[in-house]
This record gives structure tokens, sequence and C-alpha cells, in this order.
């Protein structure tokens, strides 16, 4: 492993690697670890990306989406015609929204390699563990970096160690797989019963589907609320993983001393959907040019807090403004109910993939 590099990236998910990527390719020399063992393992996340022209409608302004999308064929387990918003009640309200469904693991696998094909190194089974300046010191011993990239999501230690706040929000999340056949719509069940203050999902794949759910708040715990889900089904599941998801929007300060917070760590997230995978990706490409001009160029790194501001910023705060408005409604099936009755199949399309935005 380096003991000195232009850049340290802590955390290989998508927006770490996608930083790596483009901070090598610039011809730094660039340092990507990773805590887990094997990259993209384990799993806790609802594998499904939107088309581009999806990802182009809900985030207009954002640079470089035809570089990062749509991702190698080889990778899409399922093809996703639309979704089919459940109510409470059991109404069912459908709306287009093409897309495609991923093993995670392999994605993220796939988005390690790209960095490394441009020249970054790879280091797993590698613990960040503190910072002092460009002091870095992790389980495999200390490292010299100019410029460090905080990846490691929403607890993330990076940003604690450049006094950078945390998302506000967590929301506790868990999803499992389950074998089966399930179409090519994804589905998302509303209510109190199911998941209170979110929504649970069944995410096709082939030969399998994601299940989950993510709450806000919830007095059951979640792997409690997700047995009962199943049970309900008839699913039988494996592969039980949980986590957090913030969806408070992007925290005040992404940029602080030589620290630059990327994907969860900085509040990347759609949070009315939940969303993490094409912001992160976004702002890590945006990280990693902005580090490159920064280091060969002598450009200002607080450039990097302009330019994902610019690129998603108005409409990730769109999304959380949304999902608070939401949450008074949320906490009540006999509204949540009538608002559905009322928003149909477009509009509910409209909070849960543009954050409310419209007309654009």
């Amino acid at each position: 492993m380096l003991d000195r590099c232009d850049v340290l990236v802590v955390g290989a998910g998508p927006a770490g690697s996608t930083a790596a990527r483009y901070a090598a390719e610039a011809g730094l020399d660039v340092l990507l670890i990773d805590k887990r063992k094997e990259i993209g393992v384990p799993v806790c996340c609802g594998e499904f990306n939107a088309s581009l022209a999806v990802l182009a409608e809900a985030l207009p302004n954002a640079p470089g989406l035809d570089e990062l999308f749509p991702i190698d064929p080889g990778l899409v387990r399922r093809k996703i015609r639309g979704a089919v918003a459940v109510s409470p009640g059991g109404r069912e309200y459908e709306f287009d929204l093409p897309g495609y469904t991923v093993d995670r693991d392999a994605f993220d696998r796939h988005l390690a390699d790209a960095a490394v094909r441009e020249g970054a190194v790879l280091s797993p089974d590698t613990m960040f563990l503190e910072r002092d300046g460009r002091r870095v010191t992790t389980s495999r011993g200390d490292i010299e970096a100019n410029v460090v990239v905080a990846a490691d999501g929403p607890l993330s230690r990076v940003c604690r160690s450049a006094g950078m706040e945390r998302s506000a929000v967590l929301a506790p999340a868990i999803t499992c797989r389950v074998d089966g056949e399930f179409g090519d719509r994804l589905r998302f069940f509303f209510g109190s019963s199911v998941a209170p203050g979110g929504y649970a999902w069944v995410f096709p794949k082939r030969g399998c589907a994601n299940v989950g759910l993510g709450v806000q708040r919830p007095a059951t715990p979640v792997p409690i609320l997700l047995r009962a889900f199943l049970s309900h089904n008839g699913f039988a599941a494996r592969d039980i993983q949980a986590g957090f998801v913030p969806v408070s929007g992007p925290i005040g300060e992404t940029v602080c001393e030589n620290v630059l917070a990327v994907g969860d760590a900085a509040g990347h997230v759609v949070a009315s959907n939940g969303g993490g995978i094409a912001p992160a990706m976004l702002c890590g490409r945006l990280a990693g040019l902005t580090t490159a001009k920064h280091l060969l160029h002598g450009e200002p790194l607080g450039a990097y807090e302009q330019a994902w501001r610019s690129a998603i910023g108005r409409e990730l705060l769109a999304a959380a403004r949304t999902k608070k408005a939401a949450d008074r409604i949320l906490g009540s099936d006999f509204l949540l109910e009538q608002a559905m009755g009322i928003l149909g199949g477009r509009g509910i399309r409209n909070i849960i993939v543009l954050g409310g935005l419209r007309g654009r």
C-alpha cells in the first residue's frame, strides 16, 4: 500500500470509486481504501438505477450523465418498464419509470475496477482510523495525502475528523433477496402497518427480487417490520442487511481543510425516494475533477462545493423539502390514502422521482 499519495479516497462505493477514477485519469497518484475485505459486500441497497432519460429529467443541470450512464449491459439484472405504488388500502397506482436493476456487489466492483484501470491503487480491508492534516492513520499504517475524499458513508469518520456535520436525519433501512420471478415493474408499498413514515419495496431482478423497507423513527425495529412484510406476502428471505439512509438533504459544508465529502457522507441522496447511486457518482466525478484542477493547476478546492451545488443542489434540497412535507401525511394512513387518490399515478411519480419539482 502507498505511504504517500496525491489523493486518498476513503470508501470504495459508487462515490469513492468514481472520484478515484477521475482523479487517477487526470494523472494523480490515487489510493482508494475500503474497510470491507470484499468490495461491494455486504449489500444494503435497493439495486435500482433509473434510465438515462429519467436521470436527465430529474437532474437537468448535472454534467457528465452520458459519461456515467447507462452502465455496462452485462451488469443489468432486469430491465424495468415502470412502477406501481400500493396505498395503505391496497389501491394500485401505475406510472412509467424505465430503468434496470443490478447486483450491487458486482456494480461496486465494476466501478472500483474502472478506477484501478485508470491507475488508482485499491486497498481493501483497510480501515480509516484518524486524520491530522495530511497525515492519515489507517489499520495498515500511516499515509501522507494532499487531499482526502470522504466517501465512507452517512456516519463518516473522515468528515468527523475535519469537523464537518453529519446528516441530521438518518432513516433506518433493511434489504434482503427473495427468489422467484416478479415481472418488470417496481412495486412500492405504503402504510403504517408496512413501513411507518416510509415505504417497502419489491424490485425485480433475474430469478429473484430485492425486497426491503425504509422508515423514519420507527417504534418497531426494522427487522420485525421486514419479517411481517415478508410473511404477509409469503416471501422467504436471504441475505438480510440493514443500514441507514440520509434523508435530510446535503450537509451544510462539504469542503473543509483538505477534505471533500461525497455520497452518503455528504447527504447526496434524493430524500423523496432514498436513491443515492446517481448523485454519488455525479458528485464523485466532480470531486475527482476538482481535486485534479486543485493539485495540478492551483484552483481552489472549495470549487467542488459550488460545482456539485450547481449541478444537483437545487434538486436535492427540493427533494428534502418534499420529504419533510410528506412526513406529515405518511404518518396517517387516512391522509395518505386520500393524498394518493388525489395525486394519481402521475402525481405520485412526480413526488418520488422528481422530488416534487415540476415544469422543467
